[in-house]
C-alpha cells in the first residue's frame, strides 16, 4: 500500500510540474497535439524569400520529468546549413498532455 501511496505521489507532482507551463506555449490539447506557429520574417523586410534549406532541431520530454535535445534556432539552422534565416516555424506534438512531449524549431533559408 506504501508503494501505491509513493507512486502516485511521484506522479502527481510530475503532472502538477508539466502544467506548470513556461517557455514557448501553443494551444494544448489534453490528449493529443500537433500545432505549428511560423514565424516569417517579411513581417520586417517585406519581400523576404523563404530560401532553398531548412534544418529542423526538437526536444523530447517524457512524463514531464525527464526532456532531453536542443530546439535552438542555432541548432535547427546548423543542422540545415543555414547561414541566413528567413523563416521559422515551431512545432509542438504531445500524447496524453505530457506523458510524450516534443517541441521542434525549423528554420528555412540560405
Amino acid at each position: 500500500m506504501k508503494k501505491y501511496i509513493a507512486l502516485t505521489a511521484v506522479f502527481a507532482v510530475a503532472i502538477a510540474i508539466a502544467c506548470s507551463g513556461g517557455g514557448y506555449s501553443a494551444p494544448s490539447g489534453s490528449i493529443i497535439q500537433d500545432t505549428s506557429l511560423a514565424l516569417r520574417n517579411d513581417t520586417f523586410a517585406p519581400g523576404t524569400p523563404v530560401g532553398a534549406k531548412t534544418g529542423e532541431a526538437c526536444a523530447t520530454g517524457y512524463l514531464g520529468i525527464v526532456s532531453s535535445g536542443d530546439a535552438s534556432l542555432k541548432a535547427a539552422a546548423a543542422a540545415g546549413g543555414i547561414s541566413k534565416i528567413y523563416y521559422t516555424d515551431f512545432k509542438n506534438d504531445n500524447l496524453l498532455g505530457s506523458v510524450i512531449s516534443k517541441t521542434c524549431t525549423i528554420a528555412r533559408g540560405d
